[in-house]
């Protein structure tokens, strides 16, 4: 009978529910997810390197093709300065580094070498959107991939550039027929107020990899549908592997921090729901307010950076900066006979190329024009002497020499601020005993335009486009129209062919001869 009893108490109970049931609501919604933290984002666009990009002019392009080895290489230094010497340095490296390893793939040195004219080296900017080309894509492209696709491409691409924070994305790939051998990018950040330089991963403070895991995972699993409010398993270290991999592509943009997750992420989360592994790069973003407890010092400055105007400084004139003729093919353009009513022209062009020249002037037309030398000296161009009226140097007594020669730096250091270390002996003409009487090195050329005798302007930029190899020393005068009329496409010839237009010290690395003289760089 007990039995029946419960039985009985329980079918009373289950009448009894209903009546128990609170009242429903007709505007009563089921309870909101929270927002997750983090998200799908799409890829954040690179910053234009130009001129007119958020840098300015505080970028110093480096770009060198040399089909020996197999090699191609396009990045960016900062504007010169002890700030940017550690970002200079470790950028500089992965050339360095692409250039070794080369040298042993094709078991030749390498020596810096031009490129043939018509090569299409003038443009030596990063060029947006490079870093992320598929990879045999890169090495196939004639703009940014070494000859015939074999080899090595270096590419870059800046990522941040506001207050004092600049950040530069390096790509190095390598392969050739068989296929790519190897892909490795590297997202560089400096600070230059500090000259605080450091990879993207140290953006991020101990213990964010776990943290954004979670909430990776936690996106992801929604993504897929989900419905657990169960707090979300990181899984093991292979996922935090990929997490701490991701950091080191953290780039900032105006809503926060952008993460890129390699094809391949799985947790357990997700394979229990039957979520395949990503198959491609799937870029995250950690909004500002999530990462700003989340990273470093450095982290914070770049987390802040956009949208900033970039406090850096701009770079010097061309032939004020540190240049590695070791590293590129260098050319120096120097000009004799001036200044004239030509020579402004020619300054012009060469400041629109940002590029250097030396003037070897005469010291009776100082005086006439001693605004344009005080301009060559401001423009980062170098001023030497050609004596004071251009005579025959070995006809005269070495009193007459020492005169010319004193004569004109006097007059030229006079109006122009700089210091006069060298001299071009007029014709060419030298002697023992005139080296020894000027008491200066004479620089000489081993190319000459012969633009005096006033040939067509063809001819005159075939001469001095085609025929310089790394090291030269061309030899021109501002004092000609035809000269004047033809150097914006001498300019560009050269640049075209890959050379770094340098003044004659920069050739010799920054510090001239103290005695001798010299046709070439050694």
């Amino acid at each position: 009978m007990r039995m029946r009893a419960v039985v009985v108490m329980l079918a009373v109970a289950a009448l009894a529910l209903p009546a128990c049931a609170p009242a429903s609501s007709r505007g009563w919604e089921p309870p909101a997810w929270a927002p997750e933290a983090v998200h799908a984002a799409d890829p954040v666009p690179e910053i234009p390197a130009g001129a007119a990009g958020p840098l300015g002019a505080g970028l110093v392009p480096l770009r060198l093709r040399n089909d020996t080895i197999g090699v191609q290489a396009r990045v960016a230094l900062l504007a010169a300065g002890a700030t940017a010497d550690p970002f200079n340095t470790q950028v500089e490296q992965f050339v360095r580094d692409a250039i070794a390893d080369r040298v042993v793939a094709a078991g030749t040195a390498f020596v810096p070498s031009p490129s043939p004219a018509g090569s299409g080296l003038g443009d030596r900017r990063c060029a947006a959107g490079s870093t992320r080309l598929p990879a045999a894509e890169l090495l196939a492209d004639p703009a940014f991939g070494p000859a015939a696709g074999s080899g090595t491409a270096v590419v870059c691409g800046i990522v941040a550039a506001g207050g004092s924070v600049v950040g530069e994305r390096i790509r190095v790939v390598t392969g050739g027929p068989a296929g790519v051998h190897s892909d490795t990018t590297t997202t560089l950040y400096a600070d230059v107020s500090t000259g605080e330089t450091a990879t993207a991963d140290a953006l991020w403070a101990e213990g964010a990899a776990a943290a954004l895991g979670a909430h990776i995972v936690e996106a992801l699993r929604r993504d897929a549908g989900a419905l657990s409010q169960r707090p979300a398993v990181i899984g093991e270290d292979a996922q935090l592997a990929a997490i701490h991999a991701a950091l080191a592509t953290t780039v900032p943009s105006e809503e926060g921090l952008v993460i890129t997750l390699a094809p391949g992420f799985t947790a357990p989360d997700l394979a229990g729901l039957g979520v395949p592994p990503t198959t491609a790069p799937l870029d995250i973003l950690v909004p500002a307010e999530v990462a700003a407890g989340l990273v470093s010092p450095l982290g914070a400055r770049v987390l802040a950076s956009p949208g900033q105007p970039y406090t850096g400084p701009a770079a010097p004139p061309a032939g004020a900066r540190t240049v590695d003729c070791g590293l590129v093919p260098c050319v120096a353009l120097t000009y004799d006979d001036g200044p004239s009513a030509y020579t402004a022209g020619i300054l012009d062009d060469l400041a629109a190329r940002d590029a250097a020249a030396t003037f070897f002037a005469m010291g009776q037309n100082a005086q006439g024009h001693a605004d344009t030398l005080a301009r060559m000296t401001r423009d980062g161009h170098e001023l030497e002497g050609h004596t004071w009226n251009h005579p025959h140097l070995p006809q005269l007594t070495d009193a007459q020499i020492t005169a010319q020669i004193v004569d004109s730096t006097r007059a030229l250091e006079a109006v122009s601020g700089q210091d006069i270390t060298a001299f071009r002996p007029p014709y060419g003409e030298f002697t023992p005993r005139v080296l020894a009487a000027a008491g200066m090195p004479a620089i000489l050329w081993d190319i000459d335009t012969l633009d005096w005798q006033g040939p067509a302007d063809d001819v005159l930029i075939a001469r001095a486009v085609e025929q310089p190899r790394a090291g030269s020393i061309v030899l021109l005068h501002d004092i000609h129209p035809g000269t004047a009329r033809t150097t914006r496409a001498i300019l560009d010839g050269l640049l075209d062919r890959g050379f770094q237009l340098v003044t004659v010290r920069q050739l010799f690395g920054g510090q001239l001869p103290v005695s001798g003289s010299w046709r070439r760089a050694p």
